[in-house]
This record gives C-alpha cells, sequence and structure tokens, in this order.
C-alpha cells in the first residue's frame, strides 16, 4: 500500500470517528432535554391529580388541603386553581388530556378524574391500562 493511501485512510477513520462522537453528543443532550422535559411534566401532572382528587372529594381531602394548601378552602376555589392549570396545560398537555381535564372542571365526577389520569398517563408514554384497573373503586 503506498503511502498516500495510508494517510488517506488514516483522514477518512479520523473524520469518520469525529462525526459519530459529534452525533452522539448531539443525540445524548436532546435526550437529557427530552427526560428532563418528561419529569416536569409528570411533576405538574401529579398536582393536577391532587388537586382534581381534591375537588372531587373536598371533605375527605380538607385536611390535607390546609396543610399543603392552605389558600383553598371551597372546592369552588380548587375548581378555580385547575382552570388556572387548564390554561398552563395549554403549553404542554395533549389535546385529549386538555378536554378531559375541562369535562372535570365542568363536573368533578369519579369517571372524569379516571379518564384525565388515564389521559395524562398517555401524555407521558406509558399507555392505557385494562378495564379491570379502571372500574376498580374504594369503598367509603
Amino acid at each position: 500500500m503506498e503511502a498516500s493511501n495510508w494517510i488517506t485512510l488514516i483522514i477518512g477513520l479520523g473524520v469518520g470517528s469525529g462525526l459519530t462522537a459529534l452525533v452522539q453528543h448531539f443525540l445524548k443532550k436532546q435526550e437529557a432535554v427530552f427526560t428532563s422535559q418528561r419529569q416536569d411534566l409528570e411533576k405538574r401532572y401529579r398536582v393536577i391529580i391532587l388537586l382534581m382528587y381534591a375537588a372531587y372529594d373536598f371533605e375527605g381531602n380538607s385536611s390535607s388541603l390546609r396543610i399543603n394548601r392552605s389558600d383553598l378552602k371551597s372546592q369552588g376555589e380548587v375548581l378555580e386553581e385547575l382552570k388556572a392549570e387548564w390554561f398552563n396545560m395549554l403549553l404542554f398537555a395533549s389535546e385529549a388530556t386538555q378536554k378531559s381535564l375541562h369535562s372535570f372542571i365542568q363536573k368533578p365526577t369519579l369517571e372524569n378524574l379516571k379518564n384525565t389520569a388515564l389521559s395524562m398517563r398517555k401524555d407521558l408514554g406509558r399507555g392505557g391500562i385494562g378495564n379491570l384497573i379502571y372500574d376498580l373503586t374504594f369503598k367509603p
């Protein structure tokens, strides 16, 4: 093999390795951003679900609200907080989640709470759940 072929081979390997490293760097950076956004979304959704549960059963959650959100003194105030969250969700939630939360705010039932939670679950990429889990309830 001639010297020029060796030089071409070495340069080719160097450029290829450099490009591979550059692509890997950008992919890792993009993955880190995605992971951070997903964690933030999950935290936001957890807060919203707790507010929804408080709106659904205000009396049962009044002591927890006094500790964590002493500013919310009625079901109406919790629903107003959820309306503000609904507008914030315009930035990141799917259309299905927006619609289901809107339905819950209009009519805070257990079914609407479950539907919204399941829609949030899909937004987080976790898929659906079976009917057996969906149909489970707790006795008062």
